[in-house]
């Protein structure tokens, strides 16, 4: 059943290519695939830094300072996705997608400054409330806002970004929650988190939304291969023993 899904056997593969969301193994692939499909945009691609009031916060990593990334590259048409939750009753919540309209700076700023907010049209059926533009539905301005840690030392440091990161591609991972109209997975050579596959596979609520590479009967089975795994089969052997005891010592008392 899955086999019918790769890309040669899937006949509007086409509006797959243009509409469907990527799920990537890994980082560096899903960075490359994005910023494929920013150049492919024509439009002027800007670098947008976030200032660090401590120079120490900038080597620290997105999911150290509540999603915030140290470089985003952004430009108009862009697919993104918001990496903070804001209205979610609304549907502005970790993880909506929208397309980049407008990118506006203060007067005699431009990047890598941050500008002063990015207007989004978020998906239809995402968000619910009302739009930032009369002429266009859907239209939110996202903010830089702040993340703060303190290191080891009891220091404090700080992140100021947008709360936005490209969306034509992401993680597996990231995608955990997510229910997505199309999804494009790559699931990589290997397993190499247990049920890694399983995520991929269920973001989307039909087969037919779905495409999926590379695909073969031996690379679902690779997860046999994982030390995860076999941890977890012993895990499970464990667990399973430990219930078994408890269950005799409880008719033991009972007696």
């Amino acid at each position: 059943m899955l086999l019918s899904r790769t890309p040669q056997n899937v006949h509007n593969i086409t509006h797959f290519k243009t509409s469907a969301v990527k799920l990537s193994y890994g980082n560096a692939k899903v960075a490359t695939d994005n910023f494929t499909s920013l150049k492919q945009l024509g439009e002027p691609i800007l670098q947008i830094n976030a200032y660090h009031p401590n120079p120490k916060a900038k080597h620290l990593s997105a999911e150290d300072m509540g999603g915030l990334e140290p470089t985003i590259y952004l430009a108009r048409k862009a697919r993104v996705m918001l990496t903070r939750n804001f209205w979610t009753s609304a549907g502005l919540c970790n993880g909506t997608m929208g397309t980049v309209k407008h990118i506006i700076f203060a007067q005699n700023q431009r990047p890598p400054l941050l500008p002063i907010a990015v207007i989004v049209q978020f998906d239809k059926d995402d968000y619910i409330g009302p739009s930032f533009c009369d002429n266009m539905p859907n239209c939110v301005p996202i903010f830089p806002v702040s993340s703060q840690m303190h290191d080891t030392n009891g220091t404090s440091l700080e992140r100021q970004q947008l709360p936005l990161k490209l969306a034509w591609s992401i993680t597996i991972h990231k995608s955990q929650g997510l229910t997505l109209k199309k999804s494009w997975v790559d699931l990589g050579p290997s397993e190499n988190v247990a049920g890694l596959a399983y995520v991929a596979l269920s973001r989307v609520c039909k087969l037919t939304d779905l495409v999926i590479e590379p695909m073969s009967f031996e690379r679902l089975q690779s997860i046999k291969k994982t030390s995860n795994y076999k941890f977890r089969l012993l895990e499970e052997a464990r667990l399973n023993t430990l219930a078994q005891k408890t269950l005799e010592d409880y008719k033991t008392k009972l007696q």
